[in-house]
C-alpha cells in the first residue's frame, strides 16, 4: 500500500522532516501505481499528520512535535490498511452503517444540484464501465457525492478518511465481478440506480435500505459467490 511505502520511508529518514516530497508524477513513476493512488496516500498522510501542503509549493514533511517520538504514529481517524480477511469483513460492517445513513440525510436534506450532480454521475458511472480503472473512479465520485448531499460535514470528513479504504473494498469487489459474471456491468449499474432514484424522490427510508442492500450485496459476492 502507497501510504506504508512512503511513510516507511518518512520513518527511515529517506524523506527528511521538512523536505518536499516527490511530485504526483515522479511518485507514480516511482511506485508504479496511478496518480489517483498518489493523490489518496498523500491526502492520508497530510490526515494523518506526516506531511502538509503549502500552496503552489507542494507536499512537505511535517517535523514532529517538541518532545514527540518520530516513530509513535500520528493519530488517525481509521487504521491505516485493511490486512485480513477479518479486516474486510469489519469495514464491510462499517461501510454499511455509515453509508447508509449518508443516503438516508442525502435523500432529506438534498438539492436540486445534489440532485443533478449524482445523476450525472451515475450516467457517467455507466459509460465508464468497460474502462476497469475509470469505472472505479467513477464509482467512487458517485458514493461521495452523496455523502455531499447529506450537507454535513462530519459525514463528509468520516468518508473523506475512509476513501482509500472505500477505493479498495471498490476494487476488490469489482475483481471478482469481472471474473465471476459474465454480466456484471449491467449487476453493478442495476445496484446503484434505486439508490439515485430515492435520494431524488426525497425517500429517505428507502435511500437508507437500498444503500445497505448494495454494499451488503458486494459483501455476499466476495465471501459467498452470490451473482444474482
Amino acid at each position: 500500500m502507497l501510504y506504508a511505502e512512503v511513510l516507511d520511508q518518512i520513518r527511515s529518514g529517506e524523506f527528511e522532516h521538512d523536505a518536499k516530497l516527490p511530485s504526483e508524477n515522479e511518485l507514480s513513476t516511482r511506485f508504479g501505481v496511478s496518480r489517483p493512488v498518489v493523490r489518496d496516500a498523500l491526502r492520508r498522510l497530510r490526515i494523518d499528520g506526516y506531511i502538509h501542503s503549502r500552496q503552489g509549493a507542494g507536499s512537505f514533511v511535517t517535523a514532529p512535535a517538541a518532545g514527540a517520538d518520530e516513530h509513535e504514529p500520528a493519530p488517525r481517524f481509521l487504521p491505516t490498511q485493511i490486512t485480513s480477511i477479518s479486516d474486510v469483513q469489519k469495514f464491510y460492517d462499517y461501510r454499511i452503517s455509515l453509508e447508509g445513513e449518508a443516503a438516508y440525510f442525502a435523500a432529506t436534506y438534498r438539492t436540486e444540484d445534489d440532485i443533478r450532480r449524482i445523476g450525472a454521475l451515475l450516467q457517467s458511472m455507466k459509460a465508464q464501465q468497460a474502462d476497469a480503472s475509470g469505472a472505479i473512479e467513477e464509482d467512487l465520485k458517485f458514493h461521495f457525492a452523496i455523502a455531499q448531499a447529506t450537507h454535513n460535514q462530519f459525514f463528509l470528513s468520516v468518508w473523506d478518511a475512509s476513501r482509500s479504504h472505500i477505493r479498495f473494498i471498490i476494487e476488490m469487489a469489482r475483481n471478482f465481478a469481472v471474473r465471476h459474471s459474465r454480466d456484471h456491468t449491467t449487476m453493478i449499474r442495476s445496484s446503484h440506480e434505486p439508490i439515485f432514484e430515492c435520494i431524488r424522490d426525497g425517500d429517505a427510508e428507502g435511500a437508507r435500505e437500498k444503500m445497505r442492500e448494495h454494499i451488503s450485496r458486494s459483501r455476499e459476492r466476495v465471501f459467498f459467490g452470490k451473482w444474482t
